[in-house]
């Protein structure tokens, strides 16, 4: 089989994610396409040295992305050794060539498997005294098919270093707040906020009072809101004149409970490329100031888009953008 070296795995902090739903999916019922499972080699007597097969198998019809960054594309696979450990990687991961293929989604060309995908990870034990236990190795990934993408996601698997076992250990996550649980509906007056825009600029939701606001939420990973943005930009030009107001509300990060330096400089560099190149012109919401914003809404899952009147009250939760232009004549022409 024709195999190639992936580049060297980086050695990250790790991240914790809770699963997030498929737009218009029950979060209860999120797919789970990938099934992983991990097993280690022998160690050599002199130096403790060993290979981990990793291995993923992939549902027909879905597909995982390769390690490769691509501008404007999915999340990339990232293979690590969970910290604290007394190991480390002392090469380069093997894997199968992955396709390159035109992606629907993210509407460029990316590289991804299919199938069952085994990856080969060479270790060392950094304390060749001391005798081997277990092994845990991170992997955070994300998976779609032509049409749907589910969020990066986090696993966490261990394995004796001479054993058979494998074994899919749950990330911690953080207790959710109990004062959090109670979200905003129809009808009620949204609370001021401060948010960071994407020009590291400090502003209020207050600042936008008088004005018919909508609140996008949204991700690069999440292809329905990309697929948005034309009749976005659309409404916005149609109806900005007449006092109409989009906050887009990056949400790169929504559902990662521990956020490393190198996955947030990604996530922001992502959205900040969506925006560049879409020709998005209304304010946006950094990612580290907007999800905490979506506990108000009790969002969980993503598109999601609410629609707020003059006086600071939410009107609706849109499903489709096309709704704007029946609620929007009305509510431009209402007295505040």
């Amino acid at each position: 089989m024709f195999r190639r070296r992936l580049f060297r795995v980086f050695l990250l902090t790790a991240l914790a994610a809770s699963p997030l739903a498929v737009s218009g999916q029950e979060p209860d019922k999120e797919p789970d396409p990938i099934k992983w499972s991990i097993k280690a080699g022998s160690s050599t007597s002199d130096t403790k040295t060993f290979q981990v097969e990793l291995t993923a198998r992939i549902d027909t019809g879905w597909h995982l992305y390769s390690i490769e960054k691509v501008e404007g594309g999915p999340s990339p696979t990232r293979i690590t050794l969970s910290p604290g450990q007394k190991f480390e990687v002392t090469g380069e991961i093997d894997s199968p060539a992955p396709r390159s293929a035109y992606d629907p989604n993210f509407q460029v060309a990316t590289e991804f498997y299919e199938g069952i995908v085994p990856f080969t990870i060479p270790i060392r034990s950094t304390t060749p005294s001391a005798p081997l236990d277990k092994l845990r190795v991170q992997v955070r990934y994300q998976t779609c098919t032509p049409t749907i993408c589910l969020p990066p996601k986090l696993i966490e698997l261990e394995t004796p270093v001479t054993g058979e076992e494998t074994k899919l250990v749950s990330v911690p996550t953080v207790p959710e707040n109990p004062a959090t649980l109670k979200s905003l509906t129809t009808g009620a007056l949204v609370p001021d906020f401060n948010f960071t825009d994407f020009n590291d600029k400090s502003r209020h939701f207050s600042e936008f009072r008088g004005r018919v606001v909508l609140l996008d939420f949204w991700a690069s990973w999440c292809s329905p809101c990309l697929a948005d943005i034309p009749q976005l930009k659309t409404a916005y030009q149609k109806y900005h004149a007449g006092g109409f107001e989009i906050i887009g509300m990056d949400s790169e990060t929504l559902g990662q409970k521990q956020i490393d330096a190198e996955f947030a400089a990604d996530a922001r560099a992502k959205a900040r490329e969506i925006v560049n190149t879409r020709g998005v012109n209304w304010t946006q919401s950094t990612s580290e100031s907007s999800v905490p914003v979506t506990a108000l809404f009790g969002i969980e899952n993503l598109p999601a888009k609410i629609l707020i009147d003059r006086s600071g009250k939410v009107v609706a939760r849109i499903r489709n953008v096309s709704e704007l232009d029946e609620l929007l004549p009305r509510l431009l022409t209402a007295q505040p």
